[in-house]
């Protein structure tokens, strides 16, 4: 599966700071048996063309697995996290992180926002809107509050007048 973003390519890093166990896909406490098998299922990859680790830098990681020092070496400056021995892996084990699914069902409550409120119409509302009350000097402004007030209102129909600048006093 490739996972790199077309046109992105990414920089390859050196074999010795990948490590010998991520190339050959190997816990750090893996017997003999098991860096042969991951060696010849990576060799084989390779020829076949699915990996991109250069054939060399595979047979590199099983040369350096095989040899006590160069795996002692290669175990502390490796980019593999798992530095005792395969303690990441038992503890997930123990917490039942490790696949298929955990063991355990997530928490995930249903957060209350509060009590149901009901949300009233907009067309009732502006309904009951009551009328300012107008002096009775000016009668025809009752009517035309009554149908300002009960009009749509378009936000993008109004036209601000523009603001006042002040005025230099220089000149």
């Amino acid at each position: 599966m490739d996972t790199q973003l077309p046109g992105v390519e990414l920089a390859a890093l050196p074999r010795e700071q990948v490590g010998p166990f991520l190339i050959l896909g190997v816990p750090k406490d893996a017997d003999a048996e098991t860096i042969e098998a991951h060696w010849a299922q990576r060799v084989l990859w390779a020829r076949q063309g699915k990996s991109r680790i250069p054939l060399e830098d595979i047979h590199w990681a099983r040369q350096a697995l095989r040899d006590p020092e160069r795996r002692l070496t290669a175990d502390a400056a490796s980019l593999n996290p798992d530095t005792a021995g395969n303690d990441l892996r038992r503890l997930a084990q123990s917490y039942h992180l490790d696949p298929p699914r955990p063991a355990w069902e997530p928490v995930d409550p249903e957060l209350s926002v509060g009590p149901e409120v009901a949300v009233p119409d907009p067309a009732e509302v502006q309904s009951q809107l009551p009328a300012p009350d107008v002096p009775l000097d000016l009668p025809a402004v009752a009517g035309w509050l009554d149908r300002f007030a009960r009009a749509p209102l378009d936000p993008w129909s109004v036209t601000l007048p523009p603001p006042d600048l002040p005025q230099d006093p220089a000149g």
